[in-house]
């Protein structure tokens, strides 16, 4: 794979946040023949729930829809237990046993603003999948990735509280299934070159290298 994005990503190159009603299949997932946007856009055909990188109304300037202002990625960490045991080895050093515990969940927190339309139905227990699309103009080719969280749990919706511009904020958090991280797969789709990778079962980061 060519290498690629020289340039970092920023706030300002987030393209879309997207949450949906539709978990991608393990076999959408593992696609080697459609980008992980163009499949989370077919399993949604009636749109997004809800997307939270503000558009301008083309009317009203200060009127948008709902934006996220950060979010936040932990997570997948294995963690390590050592057990002594009787004896020493040839070092003279305590006999032990290391334990690997299985990787934990990615857990993503964001914060959201409000701007007039308010969504009634989303972050509850509908809301599957969450897919974040970045571009950081580094080239026609290069320097665009897609970040999908897959059938995610939504773990906390905080109230909503009123910031000092007067508009409303609201604190979210979800999380989705980890584990250990596979060999990355090459998708070709619509003349373009794509390195995913399966950071988790439910979680997976695509590239555009060429």
């Amino acid at each position: 794979m060519a290498l690629g994005n020289y340039t970092v990503f920023r706030a300002k190159h987030v393209d879309t946040f997207k949450f949906g009603g539709t978990a991608l299949t393990e076999a959408q997932m593992a696609y080697t023949t459609a980008t992980l946007d163009a499949t989370w856009v077919t399993a949604h055909p009636a749109g997004a729930q809800l997307d939270i990188v503000g558009d301008a109304d083309t009317e009203n300037p200060t009127i948008s829809a709902a934006f996220a202002k950060d979010f936040n990625v932990t997570g997948n960490e294995r963690a390590t237990t050592e057990e002594n045991l009787l004896g020493a080895d040839t070092s003279g050093s305590q006999n032990q046993e290391t334990s690997v515990d299985p990787n934990s969940r990615f857990t993503v927190e964001a914060t959201i603003v409000y701007r007039n339309n308010m969504p009634i139905s989303i972050f509850n227990d509908s809301t599957k999948s969450c897919i974040i699309k970045m571009d950081n103009s580094e080239s026609s080719t290069t320097g665009q990735m897609s970040v999908l969280f897959n059938d995610i749990t939504i773990e906390h919706v905080g109230s909503m509280t009123r910031n000092s511009d007067g508009i409303l904020e609201q604190k979210i958090k979800f999380s989705c299934t980890g584990g250990t991280s596979g060999s990355a797969i090459v998708v070709s789709y619509s003349a373009q070159t794509w390195g995913r990778y399966r950071m988790g079962t439910n979680y997976a980061e695509e590239i555009r290298s060429a």
